[in-house]
């Protein structure tokens, strides 16, 4: 139901490991000396294991434990508000009284002294006041506990390893298997615990669905089978699911090499990522959704019309299916996944042809939008009427306008079509978080397409400048400006307004969006700092928070001391024998992540809205009016954001210093003036090749290429080009070049303008100031044999004067190539006449050390009829160097 929405592990005796974990099943916060009992009873000799006597859940670490090199800091906390405001602990603070000790011996490895939090202020948003304890100064891998020298008081064990969350990603990834319907869960991919038959099989269920407008009538009867269940409830939504494959899809293309082939699903061992197959799995539902509609279109919403006759397990359920006919939220949200996943699966020679067919659907879907919204002007906001239960699946005219940015972005990506450019730069700056200029923890997909899309080739350097700008401004958004400031004592700071419903899935999605500024090269400086953020929201959901509580469920085999017991499930209902994993036979399976705390909650349970919103929560999963849906339940989305901060954050593997093998057959077809198509045969590499890049000379031409084909069409007219082509892996290894071919594009046709190629055209003019100009340069050049070098003073600037001047039409462009060894503010204007002022003026900041491509649109030169003087101004009092390169006008 929703609305809008160790193992005693790594111990080495098997059966020590299993008593172990079972006692911590049993009681997830029972003193650890007893675990250590065990282990000496069971292999008959002096226990295996010294851990602490007493332990305290006043010590709040990562329950997982820490990768060798991150910050680990852990939390002395003494609660002063709230649900345990009465359990009082005050923790040493002397030099030294904090130590870390070895869990097999008891030997002190490192001693700390725990640091007051704001002198000792209250953290208001956690009721509690703390101490921080910094023992980052442990690299050494193994198995650690934190000792207490004054109070006589341990925490639980937590590891230091490369390794340390290799079963906690396989267990969230897992979830997704078990949310699958029309699939039978069986040994040996689902534990016995957790076995059902395949659900919604029956047929008036999935297999042949009707639609909801026309109940049981044959007619309309549908396929509608596979694909995952969104959330507690087994209804499937396309508008929801976009961004769940959106968070997963990038997950992959950001660290491939953590997402193997052997998580124990059906699919494991075929030579595909199992977090791939996964989505393969959603996409053959979706391509359902698109076959029935007969239009291209996507079809909105399958599920059940009725609370009545709830059973469990879902494969016990016989309720009739129904699904919500075609909308235009649903058709755009199909076409921005089809797109996205096309790059992913066409990168991968296995999955070419699967790729090819997403593509192929994506742009379809993208034709049906455009009649369906009457050119993305109109969309329909009311398809969905609440008769299939529960969650409204329509998206406001905001929301669907995102969903066609991302489509344009990933059909860009996947065809250099300039259709698909021309609509991202009309209207990326029309949906937040751009509009806004705010890139606060929402909308991760899209943040992420428009970072991508900054650096495609072919992109206004004007629309990528102003993307990068925009994020680089960021810090103070759940960032590093909180984070230096040490605003929350959990070390993981976001605002109380976060804390509502879905509120792990923002946590997890603040986490990433700080890993975005290095993954685009965004303020390297602060490189590092990005990734402690990142990495404190991961230890926050771990178990570093006000509950001590890891949030995701039934995770005592894996590490966890106090793990989530009880979601809202329909499977794994209240009452059911999947209820607890404290106290029903089974409890839900390891690895869900339920919404997390939320301050909003309506139900009717007394004293949730009244703690710190850190502490807003409640571990149990009972029906209205109690509503616990609002803060326990799982959803695929909460799921795929938390997967992709974990992987991110995870190391590829053994240092990979492998390079892929060369690209072979380069190849060029369909030359025009501006466009070629190039194609080769894909490298392959010891992890996977993660993209390619192509080389006109030494100069880097474009990157993050997929597939084995790209289609450049924004190359200069009557021009050469010495293409080479490079293959890239995750780890950033790069091959040697391919084989290099020259093309040469068409003759430029009457409608441009030639102003500069290898020398100024004899039509144009120098009227520059303050500057030196070379019209032969040799170095470097981008395109050709020479380049226009100016060097600029202060406030300098190349002017280029025609002598009657060009005719400007509604679609005339200036473009060009610029470069400079140090970041340069460039100004761009045009006049009309030498007497007339500038008729606009765009600025951009031209990066050091690349050649930018810089394209101008009539519009945004302030639309003039005739363009007789062009001027890039060095708009800075410190003198620069400017190289230019094939300057064009097109009428």
């Amino acid at each position: 139901m929703r609305t809008t929405k160790k193992h005693l592990r790594r111990t080495g005796v098997a059966s020590a490991a299993a008593a172990c974990a079972h006692m911590k099943h049993m009681a997830p916060m029972a003193h650890l000396a007893q675990i250590a009992l065990v282990a000496g009873l069971v292999t008959g000799g002096a226990p295996a294991l010294a851990a602490p006597t007493t332990t305290t859940a006043h010590i709040k670490l990562d329950q997982f434990g820490y990768l060798p090199s991150m910050r680990k800091v852990a939390i002395l906390a003494d609660p002063q508000a709230g649900w345990n405001a009465a359990d009082a602990y005050t923790p040493g603070t002397g030099a030294g009284q904090i130590q870390v000790r070895r869990w097999a011996d008891d030997a002190v490895v490192l001693s700390v002294t725990a640091q007051a939090w704001k002198s000792g202020a209250t953290h208001a948003q956690s009721g509690d006041r703390g101490w921080q304890a910094d023992f980052s100064a442990l690299t050494t891998p193994g198995s650690y506990y934190l000792f207490d020298t004054l109070n006589n008081v341990g925490s639980g064990r937590f590891e230091i390893g490369t390794g340390v969350y290799d079963a906690v990603l396989k267990q969230a990834l897992r979830t997704f298997f078990y949310q699958r319907l029309n699939f039978a869960k069986v040994a040996p991919y689902a534990d016995t615990r957790w076995a059902d038959g395949a659900s919604y099989e029956r047929a008036n269920q999935d297999r042949y669905a009707t639609s909801r407008w026309s109940k049981g009538v044959a007619s309309t009867a549908r396929d509608l089978s596979g694909g995952w269940a969104d959330a507690g409830d087994t209804n499937k939504y396309t508008t929801f699911a976009q961004e769940a494959v959106l968070l997963l899809l990038d997950a992959y293309r950001m660290n491939p090499a953590v997402f193997g082939d052997a998580f124990g699903i059906p699919e494991s061992g075929n030579g595909l990522p199992d977090l791939l197959d996964e989505v393969k799995f959603e996409l053959e539902f979706l391509k359902r959704m698109q076959n029935a509609s007969g239009t291209n279109g996507l079809f909105l919403k399958v599920g059940l019309d009725t609370y009545d006759g709830e059973v469990t397990p879902p494969s016990s359920d016989a309720r009739a299916r129904y699904y919500l006919p075609e909308c235009t939220s649903a058709t755009l949200a199909g076409s921005a996944m089809f797109a996205a996943a096309s790059v992913v699966y066409k990168g991968i020679a296995s999955q070419a042809t699967y790729g090819a067919d997403l593509l192929t659907r994506a742009e379809a879907a993208w034709t049906r939008a455009k009649t369906t919204t009457a050119n993305f002007t109109t969309f329909e906001t009311a398809c969905d009427d609440g008769d299939i239960k529960a969650g409204d699946a329509d998206v406001d005219a905001a929301g669907q306008r995102s969903s066609a940015l991302i489509a344009a972005i990933y059909l860009y990506e996947a065809t250099a079509k300039a259709e698909y450019r021309t609509f991202v730069e009309a209207n990326y700056n029309q949906v937040q978080p751009v509009s806004i200029s705010w890139w606060g923890p929402y909308w991760a997909p899209l943040q992420v397409a428009l970072l991508r899309y900054a650096g495609m080739n072919g992109v206004s350097a004007t629309v990528s400048t102003a993307i990068r700008n925009q994020k680089a401004a960021q810090s103070g958004t759940v960032s590093i400006t909180d984070y230096s400031a040490g605003t929350d004592l959990y070390r993981a700071h976001l605002a109380d307004a976060e804390f509502n419903w879905g509120h792990n899935k923002t946590r997890s999605v603040a986490g990433a969006i700080n890993l975005d500024f290095a993954l685009f090269g965004i303020n390297p400086a602060n490189a590092s700092l990005y990734q402690e953020v990142a990495q404190q929201h991961l230890h926050w959901l771990h178990g570093a928070n006000p509950l001590g509580l890891v949030m995701l469920t039934n995770m005592g085999a894996y590490g966890a001391e106090s793990s989530v017991s009880e979601i809202f499930h329909n499977w794994f209902r209240d009452g059911s024998a999947w209820d607890s994993a404290k106290t029903s036979p089974y409890g839900p399976p390891p690895g869900y992540l339920p919404g997390g705390p939320n301050r909003t909650y309506s139900g009717s349970v007394v004293g949730i809205t009244s703690q710190p919103p850190q502490k807003a929560y409640k571990d149990w999963n009972a029906p209205w009016p109690e509503n616990s849906w609002e803060i326990t339940e799982p959803a695929i989305y909460y799921q795929a954001a938390y997967i992709q901060l974990l992987a991110r954050l995870m190391p590829s593997g053994t240092v990979d210093t492998q390079a892929p093998t060369a690209p072979t057959t380069l190849a060029a077809a369909g030359v025009k003036a501006t466009g070629v198509t190039l194609s080769w045969k894909a490298s392959t590499d010891n992890v996977g090749v993660s993209s390619y890049e192509l080389y006109n000379g030494s100069s880097l031409f474009a990157s993050g290429l997929g597939g084995t084909s790209t289609a450049l069409t924004s190359l200069y007219c009557g021009s050469s080009y010495a293409f080479t082509l490079k293959a890239r892996d995750a780890a950033g290894n790069l091959s040697v070049a391919s084989n290099a071919i020259t093309v040469k594009t068409s003759a430029c046709p009457s409608a441009a303008t030639q102003v500069y190629t290898d020398s100024l055209a004899s039509t144009w003019a120098d009227w520059s100031w303050s500057a030196t100009r070379n019209f032969a340069n040799t170095t470097p050049i981008k395109v050709g044999t020479k380049s226009l070098r100016a060097d600029l003073q202060g406030w300098g600037g190349v002017a280029l004067r025609h002598g009657t001047g060009i005719a400007a039409s509604a679609t005339a462009t200036l473009r060009f190539w610029a470069y400079s060894p140090t970041a340069l503010p460039l100004r761009i204007s045009v006049q009309t006449q030498d007497s007339a002022g500038e008729t606009g003026a765009v600025t951009l900041t031209l990066a050091a050390n690349t050649w930018t491509d810089v394209i101008l649109t009539r519009a945004q030169l302030g639309n003039p009829n005739l363009i007789k003087r062009i001027n890039l101004q060095l708009q800075s009092a410190t003198a620069g160097t400017l190289y230019l390169d094939q300057l064009q006008l097109t009428k």
